[in-house]
């Protein structure tokens, strides 16, 4: 497929914001639903940068803030920093929501309803100082339940 093909396709994704071939990409964006009460949801998304770069803000219109939370193992016990600044590495794509990288939407203004959309905005800063602002949209999911009772196979929303 050539690169003109390509980068059409890529901007026809649903979620997926682009602006040139060494910006960065975002996409499968989508924030779990709240219930009643719930004042933060966690927000995940991927960026994929070409080049070495650095995310520096995000925000959206439902929350406070929007927070990155880096989770490490120190001593045996698992650690939370808030950070300002994440380093997203060159020709990689930087996962949020899995494993130690987390985006945590604070302060909620009002509920998140499955189909929902909510507006996120990203910033990027690359090593030259140029600042990329990326505009997505992220869809409201129903969040999977994982609390099984013993000796049943039913899951229990206890919403």
């Amino acid at each position: 497929m050539n690169s003109k093909l390509f980068a059409l396709w890529l901007l026809c994704l649903p979620g997926t914001s682009w602006a040139g071939p060494n910006d960065a990409l975002v996409d499968k964006v989508w924030v779990g639903e709240s219930v009643p009460g719930q004042n933060s949801a966690t927000l995940e998304l991927n960026i994929t940068t070409v080049k070495l770069a650095f995310l520096v803000g995000i925000a959206s219109e439902v929350a406070e803030r929007v927070e990155i939370h880096a989770v490490s193992k120190v001593g045996g016990k698992m650690k939370v920093r808030v950070v300002d600044r994440l380093r997203l590495p060159s020709h990689r794509t930087t996962a949020f929501g899995s494993k130690s990288l987390f985006l945590i939407m604070a302060g909620l203004k009002r509920e998140l309803n499955v189909g929902d959309k909510v507006a996120v905005t990203i910033v990027v800063e690359y090593a030259s100082k140029h600042r990329q602002t990326i505009v997505t949209e992220a869809t409201v999911k129903k969040m999977a339940l994982s609390y099984r009772h013993l000796g049943s196979d039913e899951v229990y929303d206890h919403r």
